[in-house]
């Protein structure tokens, strides 16, 4: 840039509200990146669903279970590919605080309907084949240090009983804090009241094209039965818990725009006392033969470069402590806790705009004086 070492100079002229302004950026910006990342992890459920899959529950609530011999039935329904009972546990590993999602599902077809899940071929054979085994996410093994062969015990309140499992595979992809064992196996130990009874079905469908008439279909083999259901996509099934989150997007929406209104007002300020400070040397430069684009490009370039550093600063360190530490292991119902892109992306160009906003008036008023008005003016 022609006019660069100009403009460097100008802004370290006081290093103290350079600095202080910078970090104000930082700090604000970090605070934005962070609030957009858990909102991004309240969506995570629907944006990253499988359009093949397809819950099945009560019609009522999931506070109901429905008999686990529906399932028969509904694999007899045209575009069904496969189907599984998953069904929540509710168990709670040792004390109150360490508790994590757990379900029991059908081992046999568990990978077929979540091809997400991987883990090797040895894993998911002895998972199969041992009636008492189980496989955790790989986080939720870095939690707590689980083990392959491990046994692994889980009180649940909801059906008074401790079950022991063994960890037969420690699998990646998806949800990576859950933990999964075979129905048959529990359904053997839970009270008689919640023998063969289920939570949900896991559908998967042949093709996307399948999916709504699956729905309909399934639901209306057991619309006049003492369990009828309620099947819908699973992004659809998201979609019903991430509403449970109320007004909590908006409000933190509301913070997003509050912190970068504050950020705007801090920089508009810092700017004004800039160019309020050098109104008479813009005298001296319209003197000189400078240009008012010239002098109030000057002035935007100033803004600009803070904004610029103050946003690589605070994008990088986001990025950098988000990375080094996977948050996501503590804090429950979160896949991940990794700033997307988008976010990053957005958070810059909030960076930039708050920088053009905040030198715009008073560029555009000093640069438009009169040699003799700068001259003149006492600031």
């Amino acid at each position: 840039m022609k006019y660069g070492k100009l403009i460097l100079k100008n802004i370290l002229r006081n290093k103290r509200r350079t600095l202080l302004t910078i970090s104000s950026l930082v700090v604000s910006l970090f605070l934005i990146i962070t609030l957009a990342t858990i909102l991004t992890e309240f969506s995570r459920g629907s944006e990253s669903s499988n359009p093949l899959r397809l819950i099945t529950r009560h019609a009522v609530s999931l506070g109901f279970t429905l008999p686990v011999s529906q399932q028969q039935r509904i694999a007899t329904v045209p575009g069904v590919k496969a189907v599984i009972p998953f069904s929540w546990f509710g168990g709670i590993y040792k004390d109150e605080k360490n508790f994590f999602a757990n379900f029991a599902v059908d081992a046999s077809k568990f990978r077929e309907v979540m091809p997400e899940l991987k883990m090797s071929e040895p894993e998911w054979q002895a998972f199969i084949n041992d009636k008492q085994g189980a496989i955790v996410g790989q986080k939720l093994a870095k939690l707590y240090g689980f083990k392959i062969g491990q046994r692994v015990t889980l009180r649940s309140p909801i059906y008074d009983r401790s079950v022991e499992f063994i960890v037969r595979g420690v699998c990646t992809g998806g949800d990576e804090k859950t933990l999964f064992f075979h129905h048959d196996y529990i359904n053997e130990l839970v009270p008689a009241w919640a023998k063969d009874q289920v939570s949900t079905f896991s559908i998967l469908a042949n093709s996307a094209a399948d999916v709504p008439r699956i729905a309909q279909a399934v639901d209306s083999l057991f619309v006049n039965t003492d369990a009828p259901t309620k099947t819908e996509s699973e992004r659809d099934f998201a979609i019903s818990f991430e509403t449970m989150m109320g007004g909590v997007k908006q409000f933190m929406y509301g913070i997003i725009a509050a912190i970068t209104f504050s950020l705007l007002l801090v920089m508009a300020n810092t700017m004004a006392m800039t160019v309020r400070e050098r109104t008479r040397e813009v005298g001296l430069l319209k003197a000189l033969g400078f240009q008012r684009g010239t002098i109030a490009g000057l002035f935007v370039g100033e803004s600009l470069l803070v904004t610029t550093i103050g946003a690589l600063i605070g994008i990088g360190g986001a990025v950098l402590i988000f990375r080094s530490i996977d948050l996501s292991l503590y804090i429950p119902n979160f896949q991940a806790f990794v700033p997307s892109v988008q976010t990053l992306l957005a958070a810059f160009i909030i960076s930039i705009g708050v920088g053009l906003l905040s030198v715009v008036y008073s560029a555009y008023r000093v640069s438009g004086m009169t040699i003799a008005e700068a001259l003149r003016s006492t600031e």
